[in-house]
């Protein structure tokens, strides 16, 4: 008679906020992960993560603090951990691949017993589960086990499973979380004219007094709802060369050459060269870009440009709610 072989059960999760546990001042609990683990035994836990730089406490050290409390808690023999790299959390396309690669790596087998917890992550994590569960993408031989865990403050708290032929009208609904998530997620520019900073969520933004007359201007633009505006030629205007001027003088006491040269051309009504404004536009971005370090988020904050050679729009792509500026 063959002899059974044993069965090493391993639990894939998300690295969520709500797993911060006793990181928070608000502390709510554990967290998923470690209310998952008390609920159920499992060999091995493997913990998904995805930095930020605009949160607190960051990812790894909620990674950290997860590790210490399982350990201390003698709640699996081996935790492992994978960081991603995903520049947008609410986008599924993204999060979908590479999870998708990262499962692609793992060992199937009858010996090895695969859950997922789909409580932890943004939505669109919780979608990229599901549809990984679905369609039979993790394996056609070894199908992944799904399941939700149900908090402690609302009663009893137990590994709930997903039923899989009962999902998909879940993943709509999360879809429509993931649209109100991404509101949620992007951070509010601040714009101090008195001090001539500019903060993009607690990140500062080391702008030159130049640059922060630029980028003010532009994002003043978003608030009024004008839009982007259109640079063509070989020149910008004096109209937008004085509102510079206007915003140096309001933000910044000291006399810099910039301003100087400015003024000099404003009365002499000496237009400033395209390449000029070009330059101040891409040291401004490429500054924004080095202190995000995320993509998408660049991509919404920069000062964007559109268009040919003869003419381009430039404006910030950033919802007018995101932007604030202070008197």
């Amino acid at each position: 008679m063959k002899k059974k072989t044993e069965q090493t059960k391993v639990l894939l999760s998300f690295v969520g906020s709500n797993d911060a546990g006793t990181l928070l001042e608000n502390n709510k609990g554990e967290g998923a992960i470690i209310t998952a683990l008390m609920n159920e035994s499992f060999d091995e836990v493997v913990l998904l993560w995805n930095e930020n730089n605009y949160f607190t406490p960051t990812y790894a050290e909620i990674v950290k603090h997860l590790k210490n409390k399982i350990n201390k808690l003698s709640l699996v023999k081996k935790i492992s951990t994978h960081k991603m790299n995903i520049s947008d959390v609410t986008n599924h396309n993204q999060i979908f691949k590479q999870l998708k690669n990262f499962t692609d790596t793992l060992t199937k087998s009858e010996n090895i017993y695969y859950t997922a917890s789909t409580t932890s992550g943004t939505p669109a994590m919780q979608v990229c589960w599901i549809l990984l569960g679905e369609s039979g993408e993790f394996s056609e031989r070894y199908p992944l086990r799904l399941i939700q865990v149900k908090d402690p403050r609302f009663g009893k708290s137990k590994n709930v499973e997903v039923a899989l032929d009962t999902t998909l009208p879940k993943i709509i609904s999360l879809k429509k979380e993931v649209e109100i998530l991404k509101k949620d997620l992007v951070p509010s520019v601040t714009i101090d004219v008195i001090k001539g900073k500019i903060s993009i969520g607690d990140i500062k933004i080391k702008l030159s007094p130049i640059e922060f007359c630029y980028y003010r201007y532009f994002a003043e633009r978003v608030i009024d709802g004008l839009g982007d505006e259109k640079f063509s030629g070989i020149s910008v205007s004096l109209k937008f060369m004085r509102q510079i001027f206007k915003y140096h003088e309001e933000s910044f006491e000291f006399l810099d050459t910039n301003r100087i040269d400015l003024e000099k051309m404003i009365k002499k009504k000496l237009e400033l060269g395209i390449q000029t404004f070009r330059g101040n536009v891409s040291k401004a971005n490429k500054k924004i870009k080095i202190a995000l370090h995320n993509e998408s988020l660049s991509n919404l904050f920069e000062i964007s440009s559109e268009g040919g050679r003869g003419a381009r729009f430039y404006g910030i792509k950033a919802n007018p709610e995101k932007l604030r500026i202070i008197k």
